[in-house]
């Protein structure tokens, strides 16, 4: 098990890999991408990467570790493009969007290009399977988008795929990083797909309140029906947080996934 680092200095590391990341700011789709970036400041993808590395890793995190940090962060700047997009491409859909389709175009090519870039400088001898991983999200989030806008999925649905299969990408790269063996990746999927859900579901319905833009999401939505898929998934993530608990040490990533409890909601 791992040294405990703050959650604060862990950020500060990973935005310094994403600032390296997007040092060619200066072209106009690339200052997009990297103001997506910045509009996520919790890292919370990135985070959920380190967490789970060092719940199961022998040693302190590395600094391949941070760059698969930045990587999965880099990919969720991308679904946050492609999602805005595509929202505002959709003519039966009320928005504020107004940007440029051709610069977010570019933009979220950039980041997914990016992604791969800085997970390859992870230079950990267990890239070939985070890799893997990396591109397993990256297919889901093509399937939602294609889902979503070409076949009308439902709005759980798509957030289950997107928000949630990076959720899932992030704890199983962090694992498959420090050399996680199969009978506990499936409780890790299960976690970061959870709580992921769950967060983006919490910060969907405090949108009016904290002032974060739900942009993974249509602006329309059941508030009764999305809390209750939230507080599932938070439930289902806890349980494999606790099947964990003989076999990891868990105690620094509850505490991180446990600022989504709410007193009167459950989440």
């Amino acid at each position: 098990m791992t040294p405990s680092t703050t959650l604060l200095e862990r950020r500060g590391e990973i935005d310094r890999r994403l600032e390296t990341a997007l040092e060619r700011a200066d072209e106009h789709s690339v200052a997009l991408a990297a103001s997506t970036v910045d509009a996520c400041p919790d890292r919370w993808y990135g985070q959920l990467v380190a967490l789970s590395h060092a719940a199961i890793a022998d040693k302190p995190a590395s600094d391949a570790i941070l760059s698969a940090s930045a990587a999965v962060e880099l990919l969720r700047g991308y679904c946050r493009l492609r999602t805005e997009l595509l929202i505002q491409l959709a003519d039966n859909r009320a928005h504020s969007l107004t940007g440029d389709p051709a610069n977010a175009l570019l933009a979220g090519d950039y980041l997914n290009s990016a992604a791969y870039t800085a997970l390859a400088e992870a230079g950990n001898h267990h890239l070939e399977d985070a890799l893997q991983a990396l591109i397993a999200v990256s297919e889901s989030l093509v399937d939602a988008f294609d889902a979503k806008y070409v076949r009308s999925v439902d709005d759980h649905s798509f957030l289950d795929d997107t928000v949630g299969s990076i959720g899932e990408g992030a704890a199983v790269i962090g694992i498959t990083l420090a050399g996680g063996d199969t009978t506990r990746k499936e409780d890790f999927a299960t976690l970061g797909r959870g709580f992921s859900t769950a967060y983006q579901i919490r910060r969907i319905l405090n949108a009016d309140s904290d002032g974060a833009v739900p942009t993974i999401a249509p602006p329309r939505f059941d508030t009764a029906a999305l809390r209750q898929h939230g507080a599932r998934h938070f439930r289902e993530a806890t349980h494999a947080l606790g099947r964990l608990s003989d076999s990891a040490d868990i105690e620094p990533l509850r505490n991180f996934v446990n600022t989504l409890c709410d007193q009167d909601n459950g989440f």
